[in-house]
């Protein structure tokens, strides 16, 4: 009887060890941290406003004054007044040489484009700068060059792309030189057409000794 009693401890004794033992070696399973994955906003280029050359059409009509001298020196200072006559917006000024050369004077990287309206004085206004008038033809008496100052509502966005035959569209003159604006013509229902033009024109010429 003591047998039987000291086997049965025996065996429970054994079981209680290898249940202890199996059940201290599992090991917990580490869980998976849970990482949230952000995909970045999609970015949409902000495109800019404005109009392009190809959009303007001034009417052939002159409506910004330009004042200056007609006759430099070689090597002068240019200098000139612009009065935008009460008009409001982005004051562009171009130059064309007597080589069909076309550059942008204003805005340029010294002096922002900028909303404008009133009476400047080039240079003087425009940041500091010297505008010297130079003399390119050889041989001749008197090299010419043309001050034009576009005024527009909306900025024009390729402006520093301005070839001749754009700046003879935009400002209205023929293919032979001629501006469309010169002599006169007779309307009799101009009360009854509205001006469709975007873009205020000023003409100043001059020329180099």
């Amino acid at each position: 009887m003591e047998k039987k009693r000291f086997y049965s401890l025996s065996i429970l004794i054994t079981t209680a060890i290898i249940t202890i033992g199996c059940s201290s070696n599992k090991t917990a399973k580490p869980t998976k941290p849970v990482i949230a994955v952000h995909k970045p906003a999609k970015v949409v280029p902000v495109q800019p406003t404005g109009i392009t050359l190809s959009q303007l059409h001034s009417g052939g009509v002159t409506k910004l004054a330009l004042k200056g001298k007609n006759v430099y020196k070689n090597g002068e200072q240019i200098e000139f007044t612009i009065d935008t006559k009460g008009a409001e917006g982005f004051l562009y000024i171009v130059y064309s040489d007597s080589k069909g050369e076309v550059g942008v004077l204003y805005p340029n990287p010294k002096s922002p484009e900028s909303e404008m309206t009133g009476t400047y004085l080039f240079p003087r206004d425009f940041g500091t700068m010297a505008i010297n008038a130079t003399k390119d033809c050889n041989g001749c008496k008197k090299d010419k060059t043309v001050i034009y100052a576009l005024l527009t509502k909306k900025r024009i966005l390729d402006i520093h792309n301005i070839n001749q035959a754009q700046l003879n569209s935009i400002v209205g003159i023929s293919n032979n030189g001629s501006m469309k604006t010169k002599g006169i013509r007779m309307n009799l229902n101009a009360g009854t057409k509205t001006d469709n033009s975007n873009v205020n024109i000023g003409v100043l010429e001059f020329f180099v000794k």
